[in-house]
């Protein structure tokens, strides 16, 4: 991973405002969080955005729209590490496809 891209996550993953992915429940009234996957560069990833605004614009049609939900980013790193990849941004200019392990040491404690 280049540096500018491991700075970009690490900005992202230890900054205190929310990030944006595509999340469910089974039960509303459950604590289980799922993250939605796709296979993006031939790796089952979880996309996520850097912001509300990105995260709308990318997926605008999608069929997806109701899924995108803000989150504390270490809750994230945390249901993330369930998972081999990720993509930041994958529709932007600029996306960032990396291996979720690198954003471990984010993860809230006792999380997902």
């Amino acid at each position: 991973m280049e540096k500018s891209q491991e700075a970009t996550l690490t900005k992202l993953f230890s900054g205190k405002g929310h990030v944006y992915s595509l999340l469910w429940w089974t039960d509303p009234k459950s604590s289980v969080i799922n993250a939605r996957s796709f296979v993006i560069n031939g790796h089952d990833s979880v996309p996520i955005f850097s912001s509300e605004a990105e995260g709308k614009q990318q997926v605008t049609g999608s069929g997806y729209e109701k899924d995108l939900v803000g989150i504390e980013p270490s809750l994230l790193a945390a249901i993330l590490q369930k998972m081999d990849y990720a993509i930041l941004n994958p529709g932007g200019s600029n996306p960032i496809q990396f291996r979720t392990c690198v954003i471990k040491s984010y993860a809230k404690v006792g999380g997902a």
